[in-house]
């Protein structure tokens, strides 16, 4: 479990710089340009790696129709995020987003019948409260907040149906497959409108856009094979902890109080989430008594 957690919060130290490079490509291009661009790019990284390395790619046969399906869907939800941002701030645009992991939840405990325990609940609610404060939602729903949201709630089930079908391959042949057939589903409407032109700076956005997104993605799979949806939920808004650096040395945004309060408040449930309700309370209370020894554990374990 704390491999997937730690596996996970380096998909989420990376992230806020694929949506850097989406909303900086946004002002050029079309939103479905971008995302076939983005998952090309990364596929074929993919796939050249597995040619040096000789890995095969292997999906089982009775599981092609549901990687078709999960590729669908975060086909959609990363279609509908750019689209968000093409039109929204960034921070909304990742704001709407942040519903996926309570989607993600709610999905594998309602159908999937994951354990959801005291520490895990009070771990998503403090995490979502606070992500709340340090967007401080505005209660105008306009189109671009409605295209995130609707990205939220895809990419929440998108993760939920990965990790019901973490026995079916593993995270790299994911990879290769779920970027080059997604890549495939998005070219008819990439190039409705003929092929793009593309300026040096662009290019270079896409590529990079492409490398980081396939470290991304393989980590957010790999994440989930390991760990259940409800104990992952709290961890993915870590994205918002990275994108205060992003946002200083990029766009030269700089952290209020409110969102200083609100990271406590993502850490707090972070590390609350990590507790298992099984724990016996001497558990806990050796932890307390000696918090180097279960930091230094834990960072070994990872």
């Amino acid at each position: 479990m704390k491999l997937g957690v730690g596996i996970l919060v380096a998909a989420m130290a990376l992230t806020p710089l694929t949506d850097g490079f989406s909303k900086a490509l946004a002002t050029d291009q079309s939103p479905y340009f971008i995302v076939f661009s983005r998952y090309f790019v990364a596929g074929i990284i993919a796939l050249g790696i597995s040619v040096i390395f000789r890995k095969p790619i292997e999906i089982p046969v009775h599981d092609r129709v549901g990687q078709v399906f999960r590729t669908g869907l975060m086909m959609s939800a990363m279609t509908a995020l750019i689209f968000a941002l093409s039109i929204v701030p960034l921070a909304k645009a990742v704001g709407g987003f942040l519903i996926a992991p309570v989607v993600a939840s709610l999905i594998s405990v309602m159908l999937y019948k994951e354990k959801m325990d005291i520490f895990r609940f009070t771990g998503a609610g403090l995490s979502f409260a606070g992500a709340y404060v340090i967007l401080r939602p505005e209660g105008s729903l306009e189109l671009g907040t409605l295209l995130a949201l609707l990205g939220g709630v895809l990419l929440g089930a998108y993760l939920a149906a990965t990790r019901r079908a973490c026995a079916c391959g593993d995270a790299f042949s994911t990879l290769v497959v779920q970027c080059i057939v997604g890549s495939l589903m998005l070219a008819p409407l990439a190039f409705w409108n003929g092929i793009p032109d593309i300026s040096l700076q662009n290019l270079i956005f896409i590529v990079a856009l492409g490398a980081v997104s396939a470290i991304c993605h393989f980590l957010t799979v790999a994440a989930y094979n390991r760990a259940e949806s409800s104990v992952l939920a709290p961890f993915f808004y870590f994205n918002i902890v990275f994108a205060i650096p992003v946002g200083y040395f990029w766009f030269n945004e700089l952290p209020t109080q409110a969102t200083l309060i609100g990271l406590a408040g993502i850490t707090l449930g972070g590390v609350i989430a990590m507790l298992s309700a099984n724990a016996q309370l001497n558990s806990f209370k050796g932890i307390l008594a000696n918090p180097w020894k279960f930091v230094k554990s834990f960072s070994l374990k990872i």
